[in-house]
């Protein structure tokens, strides 16, 4: 089956990935975004018209398996996951290729190590989604060191993955008052040439206003979830979208 919003139900086989930003989708910014519950639903003229729904420059194809970002399970980087496509024609190989990851043979020693025993039920979904340009993104932790973390930095977060940059961090009280903000400033010949209305050139940091906001939005998101939340969020076109909700299940 091809699902999206208005035909998804909340039975927990879709996977929490796309349940925990259900959860918000009437009061936050979330990626345009449709599912393929079967792999044997992979007919490119069946989604096609879905396509429409999510297009912009670029998409993400991503698993979200029934206990996927579950309170427990995780399973962070034992899935395939593939972003900044630009071209549909290559759509039809990207869901394969998610479908295909869930035969990993890490699986069983994850789940075991967590569960202590091997799940009898393992449901593949793929999600296709909205790529958002970034403009400043990263992470967010409800709880860190008895206080919360916001980690951000300029534009592309893929910089950040490869070792390229270092995040700037907001370090939080649990009642979301400012305890230090740790600013690289050592990468800001990286950005000079990149301006960003949000963003303080001199500082290397967001304006005192978008810290507040961000600092405010990421405090309501909390009210939706009964447990801790690792988000990741990015700001566009003066909006905040919010691109993933999990539990913290590690630090």
């Amino acid at each position: 089956m091809i699902m999206n919003y208005s035909q998804i139900n909340l039975e927990k086989s879709v996977g929490w990935k796309i349940l925990n930003l259900l959860k918000i989708k009437d009061a936050f910014y979330i990626p345009r975004w449709f599912m393929i519950t079967e792999k044997e639903d992979i007919n490119e003229d069946i989604y096609t018209d879905y396509m429409n729904i999510v297009w912009t420059e670029y998409y993400i194809c991503r698993s979200s398996m029934s206990n996927e970002d579950s309170m427990k399970l995780s399973y962070a980087g034992l899935f395939e996951s593939i972003e900044w496509r630009i071209s549909e024609k290559l759509l039809h190989n990207d869901i394969l290729d998610v479908f295909q990851s869930v035969e990993n043979d890490f699986l069983d020693e994850y789940e075991i190590k967590i569960t202590w025993k091997v799940l009898e039920k393992r449901k593949m979904n793929v999600l296709i989604q909205e790529f958002i340009i970034w403009e400043v993104s990263w992470v967010y932790f409800s709880n860190f060191n008895n206080g919360r973390l916001i980690e951000y930095i300029k534009w592309c977060n893929q910089f950040l993955v490869d070792g390229v940059v270092k995040a700037n961090k907001l370090f939080l009280s649990k009642n979301y008052t400012i305890i230090e903000h740790k600013k690289n400033i050592q990468y800001k010949y990286i950005w000079e040439n990149l301006d960003i209305y949000i963003y303080e050139k001199e500082n290397n940091s967001l304006t005192l206003e978008w810290e507040g906001l961000l600092i405010s939005e990421l405090s309501r998101l909390q009210t939706f979830y009964d447990f801790e939340i690792d988000v990741e969020w990015t700001i566009s076109k003066w909006k905040l979208y919010i691109l993933q909700v999990r539990p913290i299940t590690a630090l």
